[in-house]
């Protein structure tokens, strides 16, 4: 086991993940305790030190990491008596691994750096059945020396570990990213909801696709829930992919290049929240369109078969 000890802010399934992979491979790990104690407990029952708040937290580990929703929530984290800038000693590292907003990347890092401590914004690309079986892509935006010393941190849970640029580089190319993938699963509920309006077999037209310029790791990911009600494959909220694309458009007003199907696609997702789809997977986005146009966006039971 090393004597890094580590500490992890953020266990929803993609956090849980990466936590466990890092107490695996020999990391002293500490996390901060939450409402949901699955997680929580998995961790502590397998070594891992539970602490009651982030300043104490901070304390008894040399690197933070944080895998949360958004920047609002990193800010909340860091702030207040008992938040992570409290207990937070120079020279200890904050790697940042939540999808956050490109235009506030500089104040977080700010914070840090105003207490000693060093800021790399790293968010992660795929799955959490990837991030489970460490296979994630790691976007690192931050002074490169620093990177290296937390690299076997992050060998841990990823495939690859890539270092976008200076500070900012990883969450601005997280959302761009992003924004391809969401755009595509938009796209895609979009076209499947007019084959079904104009009564073409969906697992027929589903076929069509995985064999032409109609697939994509996307649509890989997300057609199951079409042919067999499966939306396993992209455990990501509806709601966080606005959050996501919100952030992207941000992102395109700031750097004052255009956003015309980037606003097209964050109205979609913005959509599903107002009818009451935000906390679905991504897959459900079939529903959403299908509700929108009065029409099922799924393969009959004789379809599937296909």
């Amino acid at each position: 086991m090393t004597t890094i000890n580590v500490g992890f802010i953020g266990l929803g399934l993609m956090g849980h993940a990466m936590a466990d992979n890092i107490q695996n491979k020999g990391f002293r790990l500490g996390v901060l305790a939450h409402r949901n104690r699955q997680p929580v407990d998995d961790l502590v029952a397998k070594g891992a030190r539970e602490f009651s708040n982030a300043t104490e937290l901070t304390r008894a580990v040399d690197v933070l990491m944080l895998c949360l929703p958004g920047t609002p929530e990193v800010s909340q984290a860091l702030a207040g008596d008992t938040g992570l800038l409290a207990g937070l000693r120079p020279g200890q590292i904050v790697i940042d691994c939540s999808t956050g907003d490109p235009n506030r990347t500089a104040e977080i890092a700010a914070l840090v750096v105003a207490h000693g401590g060093y800021y790399l914004d790293a968010p992660v690309n795929r799955t959490p059945k990837d991030a489970q079986a460490g296979r994630l892509n790691v976007l690192v935006g931050g002074d490169a020396d620093v990177l290296e010393k937390v690299r076997p941190i992050l060998a841990c849970f990823s495939e690859t570990i890539h270092h976008l640029g200076p500070l900012g580089s990883g969450h601005k190319a997280k959302v761009i990213h992003n924004f391809i993938s969401q755009g595509n699963a938009t796209i895609l509920a979009e076209a499947f909801c007019t084959a079904a309006k104009n009564g073409i077999d969906l697992a027929a037209f589903a076929e069509i696709c995985s064999m032409s310029g109609g697939n994509s790791r996307t649509f890989e990911r997300i057609i199951p829930y079409v042919l067999r009600g499966d939306d396993s494959g992209q455990q990501f909220a509806l709601s966080n992919c606005e959050k996501d694309m919100r952030y992207y458009t941000e992102l395109t007003k700031s750097t004052q290049t255009t956003g015309i199907v980037s606003d097209a696609v964050y109205q979609t997702f913005m959509l599903a929240k107002a009818l009451g789809h935000g906390d679905k997977y991504v897959p459900r986005l079939f529903d959403v369109l299908g509700e929108i146009n009065g029409v099922s966006v799924r393969a009959k039971p004789a379809e599937s078969n296909a």
